[in-house]
């Protein structure tokens, strides 16, 4: 197996940095495809915790080389920063770091217009305000300023220029608000492109290479694909494509396909930010599973939502993007609660509904729900109760796919390869 894809099977949040890191320990690339900073990873090994941001999972393993593609977005000032505390954990080099030449940059003016938009009109999308969106506007608009334009000043200027009139306009009379020259954001993004630019390189031409050399690549995914830009809840859903299909246009297989696609998906569900949510618990043990869940944004802070396991919706992630395996987390969380469901359906208009297609108005859906019977699992060793299993078994059954590891915590070593995957 050459080509593995980690990727978000909920909203987000599902633990998604831990599995990389685990499996970036038998790979040679660890590649992330889209999103920016609005992200974070965490991930803990030894008791020692990292938050990544941008830098991939795989820049704790000395041997990976980390690739940030083209389909990401990136803030050159909060790169920066990033990889000075990461420096202070590992050893991290331009020989074991590469970001994408075509990556589109991050502005000022993208971060400005991100916070005033969303302190203007009725409907609250959730944003980080991290100008994720407004960057990927002009990306689309072809107004984008792109990592190897800061290595040019001459190049930078007339990128800048390109949709600079347009903004000016906003934030002077619409939003009302202070906002850098163009010869401030020249200066200011041209001296972080002289600190990068030895990371600087054709990421897609690199991995093509890798690959024809026959070395393992795991594409690692921000976010979850409920969240993608054309497969999410939409309107509350990210800039940029979360699900399987954004590896191909946000780095590239280049000459392969993607051998296994690994779903992460949290044993219950957990959302941050505006939109539906149907098995959402307003009850105590709602905020159970939140305090014992310590359901809390990495990157926000902001609390996350929390709910039952949701078959409809992850049936709908399974069939959007072709996920061929399950990693179940935080089995822990759920262990020992005095009782235990999963939505296996839902009630939309008076008709039973088991898959969460586009079509339907999340809003509106009722869940139903299969009572499981509760698992007290202390997870001393390897294996699982047959509550537990019993639990795992539903939602493979359900899914038509296996869940070939499962977590009960947030280490290395409290995650469990079933039937000796990937071993």
């Amino acid at each position: 197996m050459q080509t593995l894809a980690i990727i978000g099977a909920q909203w987000g949040d599902e633990g998604k940095g831990k599995i990389t890191d685990l499996l970036a320990e038998k790979c040679d690339l660890v590649v992330r495809y889209q999103g920016g900073h609005n992200a974070g990873h965490t991930i803990w090994v030894n008791g020692q915790k990292t938050v990544l941001h941008v830098i991939p999972s795989g820049v704790l393993h000395p041997h990976c080389l980390s690739v940030i593609g083209h389909g990401v977005v990136l803030e050159p000032e909060n790169f920066l920063k990033e990889l000075d505390k990461i420096k202070n954990m590992t050893k991290v080099t331009p020989d074991n770091l590469k970001l994408s030449s075509t990556a589109t940059v991050i502005t000022s003016y993208h971060k400005l217009l991100d916070a005033a938009r969303e302190t203007q009109g009725p409907e609250k999308i959730g944003t980080t305000g991290k100008g994720i969106g407004p960057a990927y506007e002009d990306k689309v608009s072809r107004r984008a300023v792109k990592v190897k334009d800061l290595l040019d000043k001459d190049t930078l200027v007339r990128r800048l220029a390109n949709g600079y009139a347009e903004k000016a306009i906003l934030f002077k009379n619409l939003y009302q608000i202070d906002f850098p020259t163009i010869e401030e954001e020249v200066e200011r993004l041209y001296s972080y492109g002289l600190q990068i630019k030895d990371y600087v390189t054709d990421t897609f031409s690199l991995i093509d290479q890798k690959l024809s050399e026959g070395k393992r690549v795991l594409y690692e995914g921000a976010q979850g694909i409920l969240l993608d830009v054309d497969y999410g809840t939409y309107p509350y859903v990210t800039s940029s494509s979360t699900a399987a299909s954004g590896i191909y246009t946000g780095a590239g297989v280049p000459g392969r396909k993607l051998e296994e696609v690994i779903g992460v998906a949290k044993a219950y569900t957990t959302r941050v930010g505006e939109g539906p949510f149907p098995t959402e618990l307003f009850d105590d043990l709602g905020t159970h599973i939140q305090t014992k869940g310590n359901e809390f944004g990495a990157t926000t802070g902001r609390k996350r939502r929390c709910g039952w396991l949701d078959i409809p919706l992850l049936r709908y992630s399974v069939k959007c993007s072709q996920l061929t395996s399950i990693a179940l987390t935080k089995l822990d969380i759920l262990s020992d609660l005095p009782t235990l469901k999963i939505c296996y359906a839902y009630e939309v208009n008076g008709k039973t509904v088991d898959c969460a297609y586009p079509g339907i108005n999340l809003f509106d859906a009722k869940p139903l729900y299969k009572e499981m019977k509760p698992f007290k699992d202390t997870f001393e060793g390897d294996k699982a109760s047959p509550e537990l299993e019993a639990y795992m078994s539903f939602l493979q059954d359900a899914l038509g796919i296996p869940v070939k590891i499962y977590a009960y915590g947030p280490d290395r070593s409290q995650i469990v390869f079933r039937d000796n995957f990937l071993k």
